[in-house]
């Protein structure tokens, strides 16, 4: 997204100055301008430069000068003005046409890459050659990779690098360094050879090998992309041709008589050449700038050129600061007095204006304890000033430095109601979700119509959580429950069941099994057919594409198929966080089909496939030329760099911390490019000379990000034992203990404070204050109105609250609290006549704690983690193989141990030793059994009894049978927990089993036979009961004794709890032999009955410090009243 500038600077009044008349008088267009901006204005014949501090109105005079020739009788296309970006320049352009009347063949403004461009294009144009092609970052990053990754691969010799940087020469870091030294070398007009005899005299080993690497990439460049050039070697191959050919200006630029270069402190050398070179035939030249407000040194710009170009011509210093107040300005003056000295310091001296006087003073500083709490002053602040003070959003900025920094401050400002705007890309293309999202999309497209589809359950999962999937993981639990549900659907149908990971894949496939699913199964459905519509875009002659397959047309079958482009719009339009986060995905999705776009137009011949390589390759945010979505009204959030040339009413400079304001580590340390450039340049070059041009480049960032605001300034940062605040803040507020001086700049002028004067604990941490949203406010009236005791203002409170709620707020009508809303259905969960279905695994957990049941049968409960899945696993292993043939049991245990999904490394090897050691005891016990003359007639037994209203289903892991034919139920345990002796004889899911058992034969249906590995078909009838008598409680003549036949239960423990040596079984006698035989089925009624009923008791035990609804529950340290 992109916020366009305020209109610049200007003189006292500047309203009215344009009507928009065609063919108007252009002298009545110029704006109001003070003495000396109208004695700038005025200069006619050869160069002149015009300094001034911010806000002086720089920008105006070189509007104003256009203009003013215009008048004098020049045509508009003869007058040229170069801006500092193409935002600024369009933004001036727009100025100057609305002023005119008119427009020109030729744009009024542009940057010089732009002009540099144009003239190499008619050259190119006049000698029948092909246009110029501008590389961006990211191709010369993934060239320059590549030429890196040969060398070490062997394909190419090694340069020769020192030693000591072979760890480094594959990182993002090393290559940065490296393109900045290319960068330079092209700038200053250096061929290799050169670089390489500049190493060898200054024994820098390491412009030596950059040489070599320099001669490959021009080579390479030359080979792949014929006319291809980085922006640095555009400006300086613009500036030789028009050495090369004086008569290539007039062809370019007829008649120019006169150049306007804006913001001219950030000139690099090659534009400052190329400036020197447009102005060689006798056009005038107006230099406007600030040589305390270079931000571009990090890509060569240097104030000093700007001021050599004019450096015998005429100065003229704007005398009147006309956006800043007294007390803004002199926060202004005393920074720019640590700015070493450029060209004098005459124009530091501007008076200052009248300014407003704001609420709360003109200048704050805010410390806080974290960089959350940082980023909520901030919200507060800037809400506050648009609610109490009418500031346009659009009339605010945040600047930071910092990705981490600038992160949390688009969280919490999204979260508190504030529009953002991020001018520029922050990431490269390939780390923005949605982008990442699409080229998964396409790669499985891409594969799937080859034949060859490349997908698995990660990649499907993957993009289930992208903004194209959009699925939560509370989606994603509702997702697998219903494909387990279908899967075990279709398995009854005698069809085969799958995994869910299985299934997943197939249904992104597009097998048409998930089709079945309801709402839940719509996000995957979504993703299938967008992965079909990508088929379809992208078929195959033979092993070629198509004619016609573009990767640009299969990402558009892709975006279309997904139907996500009308829901982000009206997102975006909507406000809010969402809207903020729709943004950035429509602009990330434009910035993937303009580099689409591109990748078609420059390599025509390549297939689809050769764009994922492209982008997967870039490791640099590139520059996005596609339109952006407008925001007519959101704050704009962007670094120091980003707000040169730009003003807001209130700025807020955020993360003013030690270490990182000033940064002062040294630039290109590593290749030594500002070493080089100074060697060039005659300068010294020694480690006290750099560190000093640093720490004067970090005090012209900080002086351009505070010079920025014209009503209200807030500087921030955070205090803790990890941060400290910067020195700085002492030049913005110098309130504490003179401490002595921290040493970051020379001396300051009497009445300046000392840098590093205050102490850091004379600032006090400065404590949150409610964010000024409907929320808040509703929160803060309720909190109070809870919590007084004084009637008359809780009455108050009240009738704030009322005047709320009758305005539709939502909170504030007492209807929708919570806690004083009455439980919406009393009514039981069960109807009085209706059975409740009760498994034995669940009558304890219900007898703890009823609440606890209830969130889990709810769907509270956690996933199954690694433990309870090998449980799982050792479970199915034990029911299908004889338990007696150990290694059978475990070799299919090895088998199967990657169906875990566990990741690789100990742990896994710890769990399946763990889980061998399980089998092994189930063994043990199976031989043990049989000795005792126990048989296995059964495992993984089904079993349904009717007890009262409880209808009960268990599952028997293990059913044995004696010589006397008697039953005894074995359930296998492999956790870590065991319970005591003294609970077994009533062990409430023992007891339920044994009912269930009993009942089985109490039914005279078919018993359970022995079991060769299998379990058996018959697993009783639902029907047999247990009948209660007229109190709804079984009777003992009912049910008070089970079937001889029972010889109880037991619990076989083979996991952590078990015996490390002998056989682990705790039994349960059989019910016939308790003193009261009936327990276990009164039990199963009562539980039958509480589970059907209306309210659920939270009990407080053993258990609560497992259970996953501790935030839910009443009783709980962790609960709370919602």
């Amino acid at each position: 997204m992109v916020l366009l500038t305020r209109p610049p600077a200007r003189g006292p009044d500047p309203a009215g100055s344009r009507d928009g008349r065609p063919g108007r008088d252009v002298g009545a267009a110029l704006p109001p301008l003070d003495a000396s901006q109208a004695a700038a204005v005025g200069h006619r014949g050869g160069p002149a430069l015009v300094l001034g501090a911010p806000g002086t109105g720089k920008t105006t005079v070189a509007v104003a000068a256009v203009l003013s020739r215009v008048s004098d009788g020049a045509a508009p296309d003869q007058c040229l003005m170069l801006s500092r970006s193409r935002v600024a320049a369009a933004a001036t352009r727009d100025q100057i046409s609305a002023a005119l009347g008119a427009t020109g063949t030729v744009p009024a403004a542009r940057t010089a890459s732009s002009l540099a461009y144009g003239i190499l294009r008619r050259r190119a144009a006049l000698a029948g050659l092909p246009a110029p092609t501008l590389l961006s970052g990211p191709e010369q990053d993934a060239i320059l990779r590549e030429l890196l990754a040969g060398h070490t691969a062997g394909d190419a010799p090694a340069p020769g690098w020192p030693v000591e940087l072979a760890a480094a020469l594959h990182t993002r870091g090393f290559r940065g360094e490296l393109r900045d030294l290319l960068m330079r070398v092209a700038e200053c007009g250096l061929i290799p050879e050169e670089l390489a005899d500049l190493g060898h005299r200054h024994g820098r080993p390491e412009w030596v090998a950059a040489a070599r690497v320099a001669a490959e990439y021009e080579a390479v460049t030359a080979l792949g992309r014929p006319g291809g050039l980085d922006p640095a070697a555009l400006l300086a191959a613009a500036a030789d041709a028009l050495d090369e050919d004086p008569g290539l200006l007039a062809e370019t630029l007829p008649g120019l008589s006169l150049v306007v270069v804006d913001d001219a402190q950030d000139l690099t050398l090659p534009g400052a050449r190329l400036v020197a070179a447009l102005t060689r035939a006798g056009a005038d030249l107006l230099l406007a700038g600030d040589p305390d407000a270079g931000t571009q040194g990090f890509r060569g710009g240097d104030p000093r050129l700007f001021l050599q170009l004019g450096e015998n011509a005429p100065r003229y210093l704007l005398e009147r600061r006309w956006r800043q107040g007294p007390e803004l300005a002199a926060v202004t003056s005393r920074v720019a007095a640590r700015i070493g000295t450029i060209g004098g310091t005459a124009h530091r001296a501007a008076l200052s204006g009248p300014g407003p006087a704001p609420r709360g003073g003109a200048v704050r500083v805010v410390l806080a304890a974290s960089p959350a709490q940082e980023a909520r002053h901030v919200a507060e602040h800037l809400r506050r000033a648009h609610l109490l003070d009418g500031v346009a959003w659009s009339d605010m900025a945040v600047v930071v430095r910092g990705r981490s920094r600038t992160a949390t401050l688009r969280r919490v400002l999204a979260g508190a109601g504030v529009p953002l705007v991020l001018p520029g890309a922050q990431a490269p293309l390939r780390d923005e979700p949605v982008v990442a999202a699409l080229l998964q999309l396409l790669q499985i497209s891409l594969s799937a119509a080859a034949g060859r589809p490349a997908v698995t359950a990660t990649d499907v999962l993957d993009l289930l959580a992208s903004p194209v999937g959009g699925v939560d993981a509370a989606g994603l639990r509702r997702l697998r429950r219903g494909i387990r549900a279908a899967e075990a659907s279709q398995a009854a149908e005698g069809v085969g069941r799958r995994t869910v990971d299985v299934a997943l894949v197939a249904g992104l496939l597009g097998d048409g099994t998930l089709d079945r699913l309801g709402p839940e199964g719509e996000p995957v459905r979504r993703l299938a057919r967008a992965v079909a519509a990508g088929v379809a875009a992208a078929p195959r002659r033979g092993a070629r594409w198509a004619s016609g397959v573009t990767a640009e047309t299969v990402l558009w079958a892709l975006w279309s198929a997904l139907g996500l482009a009308e829901p982000w719009r009206l997102a975006a339009l909507d406000g809010g966080a969402g809207a903020a986060r729709a943004d950035r995905e429509l602009d990330a999705v434009v910035a993937l089909f303009e580099a689409a776009a591109t990748y078609v137009d420059r390599l025509p011949g390549r297939g689809p496939d050769g764009l994922l390589e492209q982008v997967a390759g870039q490791d640099v945010a590139g520059d996005m030329l596609a339109d952006r979505s407008p925001t007519a009204d959101a704050v704009t959030l962007t670094t120091p760099a980003g707000a040169a040339g730009e003003e807001w009413a209130v700025v807020a400079v955020c993360g003013v911390q030690d270490g990182v304001w000033p940064d002062l580590r040294l630039r290109g340390s590593i290749l030594r490019s500002t070493e080089l450039v100074d060697v060039l340049a005659g300068r010294p070059a020694g480690p006290r000379e750099a560190l000093a041009a640093v720490r004067h480049d970090e005090a012209r960032l900080f002086h351009v990000a505070v010079s920025r605001a014209s009503r209200q300034l807030l500087v921030t940062a955070t205090l803790n034992e990890e941060e400290q605040p910067s020195a700085y803040l002492d030049l913005i507020d110098n309130g504490g203990t003179v401490a002595g001086d921290a040493g970051l700049g020379s001396a300051a002028p009497a009445g300046l404070p000392k840098v590093g004067a205050v102490r850091p604990e004379a600032r006090a941490v400065s404590p949150v204050l409610e964010v000024m949203t409907t929320a808040g406010v509703v929160a803060r009236l309720r909190r109070e109105l809870a919590a007084t005791r004084d009637p008359a203002r809780a009455a108050a409170v009240a009738r704030r609250l009322a005047l709320l709620a009758a305005e539709g707020v939502p909170g504030a009508d007492p209807a929708d609290w919570w806690a004083l809303v009455s439980a919406s259905d009393d009514r039981p969960r069960r109807a009085p006549d209706a059975t409740v279905r009760v498994s034995p695994s669940r009558v304890e957990t219900f007898g703890n704690c009823p609440l606890r049941w209830l969130l889990q049968t709810a769907g509270a409960d956690k996933p199954r983690a690694g433990g309870a899945a090998v449980g799982t696993l050792v479970h199915a292993i034990v029911a299908e193989f004889d338990n007696s043939d150990v290694g059978a049991m475990q070799a299919a245990l090895d088998e199967r141990w990657p169906e875990l999904g566990l990741p690789a490394g100990w742990l896994s090897e710890r769990g399946q030793m763990q889980a061998r050691e399980m089998l092994a005891r189930v063994a043990r016990y199976d031989a043990a059994a049989r000795a005792q003359g126990w048989e296995a007639a059964g495992h993984e037994v089904d079993l349904a009894a009717v007890v009262g209203r409880a209808e009960v289903h268990g599952r028997i892991d293990r059913l044995e049978r004696d010589a006397a034919s008697r039953l005894r139920v074995i359930d296998l345990k492999t956790g870590a927990s065991k319970p005591r002796g003294a609970d077994l004889p009533r062990h409430p899911q023992l007891g339920a089993y044994q009912v269930l058992v009993s009942a089985a034969e109490a039914s005279d249906g078919p018993r359970p036979e022995p079991s060769d590995g299998t379990r058996p078909n018959d697993t009783g009838s639902p029907n047999d009961s247990c009948s209660p008598n007229e109190t709804g409680s079984p009777t003992d003549t009912d049910c008070s004794a089970a079937p001889a036949g029972s010889a109880g239960a037991g619990l076989l423990q083979v996991g952590k709890a078990a015996a490390r040596t002998t056989v682990d079984l705790q039994l349960q006698p059989p019910l016939s032999a308790d003193e009261d035989p009936g327990w276990a089925q009164r039990l199963l009624a009562q539980t039958a009955e509480g589970m059907a009923g209306a309210t659920y008791e939270a009990r407080v035990g053993d258990w609560c410090r497992t259970c996953t609804g501790r935030t839910c529950c009443p009783v709980s340290g962790d609960g709370e009243a919602i």
